[in-house]
């Protein structure tokens, strides 16, 4: 097989239309590729691994996972093509169970964790139980790039009102995760209260200038700090302020408190933002009124 070996699986954005915005495909794609290049890394297969997009009809789009054999550290060792197979297998298994595992925690922390040697047991909150890989938990668990990717990709996915669900399929057609579009919502918000050891949270307040703002509770607001663009979820305290008819538009700014997550960044050597968590709205400033002028000359 020439030091190589593929596994294909299938992406369908569900939809009552066989179109899906550019902007939509590509964001959620590139997010797609991330998970796929952060699971390979994590998996430590030490193998190339490609992505490769082919377009099918109805909304349904193959993707098509190139392991790279030549990519091992030393090339010079025996290759067994059934491992190179497994490797493009444990991919296709364990992205598909990262997208699985989000869905069944609803964007939230286990309420309960059961590790055994091979698998875990996992409780979420409304009490539910399922059993997943350890490789699948603890990526999920433990790599923010993947965490990121995914609430970035459903929060793309929630935007798009033709987009009614998700799924991917195996090489077979057969179902890997569906998810429905009520649940696009929790996906965009993945909670993690964790602090990894590469990462501090930094408490702040400060003016936050609405840039763009959504009435729907589970997509976040972009606003500009300090001159920066950032996105944050409000806080529950104004959901309700804003349920009880508190009117406000673009320009308005918000005095709060929020929590900054940063992560360290080698290369530079210092901490870099990463993240933005808003706990308490304590004051709405609507936009000012721009003052009449009267361009009448005194006399």
């Amino acid at each position: 097989m020439n030091g190589q070996s593929s596994e294909d699986l299938k992406i369908v954005f569900e939809g009552e239309t066989h179109q899906i915005e550019a902007n939509t495909l590509i964001n959620s794609l590139l997010h797609f590729t991330n998970i796929v290049q952060e699971v390979n890394k994590d998996l430590q297969t030490h193998r190339k691994v490609e992505v490769k997009v082919n377009a099918l009809p109805e909304g349904s789009f193959l993707i098509h996972l190139t392991v790279d054999a030549l990519g091992l550290v030393d090339a010079a060792k025996n290759l067994f093509e059934a491992g190179v197979l497994a490797v493009a297998s444990d991919i296709v298994t364990t992205v598909s169970g990262i997208y699985g595992l989000g869905q069944f925690l609803k964007g939230k922390n286990p309420k309960k964790i059961e590790a055994g040697e091979n698998q875990t047991s996992i409780e979420n909150v409304e009490g539910d139980v399922m059993i997943f890989n350890n490789p699948v938990f603890n990526i999920y668990s433990n790599n923010r790039t993947v965490q990121e990717a995914l609430s970035s990709e459903f929060e793309t996915l929630n935007n798009d009102e033709s987009v009614t669900g998700f799924t991917i399929l195996d090489k077979e057609n057969k179902e890997l995760v569906s998810i429905e579009k009520k649940e696009f919502g929790d996906l965009s918000n993945i909670e993690d209260n964790k602090v990894l050891p590469n990462e501090r949270v930094v408490l702040s307040k400060g003016t936050l200038s609405i840039y763009t703002l959504s009435f729907d509770k589970n997509i976040k607001w972009t606003f500009y700090y300090e001159g920066n663009k950032i996105t944050a979820k409000i806080s529950e305290d104004f959901v309700a302020r804003i349920d009880n008819g508190e009117k406000f538009a673009k320009g308005d700014s918000l005095e709060a408190e929020f929590e900054i997550r940063q992560q360290f960044d080698q290369a530079a050597n210092t901490y870099i933002n990463k993240g933005y968590k808003i706990t308490k709205i304590l004051k709405h400033i609507p936009r000012a009124e721009q003052a009449a002028f009267d361009f009448k000359k005194k006399k």
